[in-house]
């Protein structure tokens, strides 16, 4: 999406991620966004495969950051400047496992970053599940998007009729 801007260190953490081998999935309202959605949000959510690799540290070194683990007290998290608004997503309601849909995941490119994307289809059913009042009340904006694309069917291409 064009008007999706990342600070220069998210565009290094990921491209970090990224060759260092690191999967991660951009979820929640950060990929209704990229996927066209018509809404804002505050977060750059993004599910990391394993929350305990040890690459880590060093990818959030190479963007001028940090990676702290929680030590079982608080999330796990980024920190540093420019990565104020990641936040690593531990629990991924309503979905399959981190390799079923990573398999599902577009590809999109963000200013010369390759990015995995959930799917707007699979965000909804995330959405559903969490069942908080602020997932329900983008909803309708969701759908309508989904709606927009192909109002036959109301789904994604690729993605099974309701």
């Amino acid at each position: 999406m064009d008007d999706f801007a990342l600070t220069p260190a998210e565009r290094a953490l990921f491209d970090a991620l990224n060759r260092r081998g690191i999967r991660f999935l951009v979820v929640g309202l950060s990929a209704a966004v990229l996927e066209g959605a018509p809404l804002a949000t505050q977060h750059l959510d993004i599910w990391l495969e394993r929350v305990d690799d040890d690459r880590l540290p060093g990818a959030a070194a190479d963007a001028g950051g940090f990676w702290t683990s929680g030590f079982g007290v608080q999330p796990p998290a980024f920190g540093g400047p420019g990565l104020e608004r990641l936040d690593a997503v531990l629990t991924a309601h309503g979905l399959e496992t981190f390799d079923a849909e990573y398999g599902r995941a577009l590809s999109r490119e963000i200013e010369g970053v390759s990015l995995k994307v959930l799917p707007l289809s699979r965000v909804i059913v995330s959405k559903r599940a969490t069942n908080r009042p602020k997932d329900l009340a983008a909803l309708p904006a969701l759908e309508a998007t989904i709606a927009v694309r192909d109002p036959r069917t109301k789904t994604e291409p690729g993605e099974e009729k309701r």
